[in-house]
């Protein structure tokens, strides 16, 4: 019961949204898969028309494959975050010394909680636009704000550590 007291918002987001964006994006994967003409283009040229085709079992099984690696990679780095000792990231401590250690580490490990989320979500997009692209009555449309979505993702996600770090109370048990 000690550890739900202590259990902050941070960590509680950043695990069930974790959960859910890879459920949503297992989801999305089926329904754009089932969606999908095969061959699939999967290179357009400069007429908007596709130029490059694979098979459509070989893009779900790619996709699956690169989200499953994904997430492997990025769940052993925060393992291994979670094995340094809290002495040791010293930097971070210099950047922040009126906060305590162990929030600073905490706070860490939440934001590397929300890089799937962030992947997911933008692979979702992907996926849609996939599936688009492959549609004839929607292949005239613009795409070309998928990629500045990305990188505002990513953006929101480099920002929440530091702004996060930022609003941690001082701690008092520092003297």
């Amino acid at each position: 019961m000690d550890n739900f007291k202590n259990m902050s918002i941070d960590y509680f987001l950043s695990r069930v949204l974790r959960i859910f964006t890879l459920l949503s994006l297992g989801i999305t994967l089926l329904f754009i898969y089932r969606g999908l003409p095969d061959p699939v283009a999967v290179h357009f040229g400069e007429t908007g028309r596709g130029d490059g085709f694979l098979p459509k079992a070989e893009v779900f099984y790619l996709l699956a494959g690169v989200i499953t690696v994904l997430n492997i990679l990025i769940l052993l780095l925060i393992k291994t975050v979670e094995k340094i000792p809290v002495t040791r990231l010293d930097s971070l401590n210099r950047l922040f010394p009126d906060k305590a250690p162990e929030n600073i580490k905490k706070i860490c490990i939440d934001w590397l909680h929300f890089l799937p989320v962030a992947i997911h979500t933008y692979l979702i997009l992907i996926l849609r636009t996939l599936l688009l692209l492959n549609d004839e009555r929607t292949r005239n449309q613009d795409f070309t704000y998928v990629p500045m979505v990305g990188i505002c993702i990513l953006l929101l996600w480099f920002i929440y550590l530091p702004a996060r770090l930022l609003s941690l109370p001082k701690s008092d048990s520092l003297g």
